[in-house]
């Protein structure tokens, strides 16, 4: 039996990751699915180490690093992550392996083979020496992104985009100047390469700009809607998981 603990912040990645380890291998048994650094913390000081931790870097409350500082994890470690190559390093050297996101079904296939080679030996994360190297790196955001319109090529600065939306599984730009453009990357992938200190993915469809947000309503503790200039085509609301990681956001 393989043990084996999920801390996802969003559902639905959560569920799909629970299918593709069950489908791999019958030997997992999912403990349980968390979705903050508040519920794993508690949720290592109540229980037995897990085999096997799959722990996505964002989480709903802030960065998953966290629960290193607050709870001692003897588990392996496989982290989930949209983050770009400059942290890969540091995640090889201590976890088993990092996968991003969209999670490849071969790729967590060879994750777990992995795991079953080496499940014998010491687990321990060394969390200092993880947050040293991350620390360490220079992190260099995209400054521009290459759009393609009819027969031309424009570039667009990042500074420039209000807001990142997906419609119809493509991705777009929306510029302060309300011209939308087709990139060739997903949200997912965009997290890991715009500046999180400007950008903030409030769901599954939007990332947005804080240069842009001209007005924020509270509509209860975990309902917040935003509006943008340029306007969105639809109402913006965070989604429920994201409202309190939004809120410290909003306070940097």
């Amino acid at each position: 039996m393989i043990k084996t603990l999920i801390i996802e912040d969003e559902e639905p990645a959560a569920l799909r990751l629970e299918k593709l380890l069950v489908e791999i291998d019958p030997e997992v048994r999912i403990l349980e699915k968390l979705d903050s650094v508040e519920s794993a913390v508690q949720w290592f000081t109540e229980n037995d180490p897990p085999d096997l931790v799959m722990l996505d870097i964002q989480l709903a409350d802030g960065l998953s690093f966290e629960i290193f500082k607050q709870t001692e994890i003897d588990s392996f470690v496989i982290f989930t992550t949209a983050y770009d190559e400059y942290a890969i390093r540091a995640f090889e050297l201590n976890s088993i392996d990092y996968l991003l996101k969209p999670i490849d079904k071969d790729k967590l296939i060879r994750s777990i083979e992995k795991f079953k080679k080496i499940r014998t030996s010491s687990p321990r994360v060394d969390f200092q020496e993880l947050m040293h190297m991350l620390e360490g790196e220079k992190k260099k955001y995209k400054k521009r992104f290459i759009v393609n319109i009819g027969s031309k090529i424009k570039s667009v600065e990042t500074s420039e985009v209000a807001y990142f939306y997906s419609l119809e599984k493509s991705t777009f730009i929306c510029t302060g100047e309300n011209h939308h453009y087709p990139v060739d990357f997903s949200l997912d992938n965009l997290e890991g390469l715009i500046d999180p200190d400007d950008f903030f993915r409030i769901n599954r469809q939007y990332i947005i700009n804080f240069n842009c947000i001209s007005k924020i309503h509270v509509l209860s503790k975990s309902r917040i809607k935003i509006e943008t200039i340029p306007p969105a085509n639809e109402t913006l609301l965070v989604s429920t998981a994201k409202a309190h990681a939004f809120r410290l956001w909003l306070d940097r």
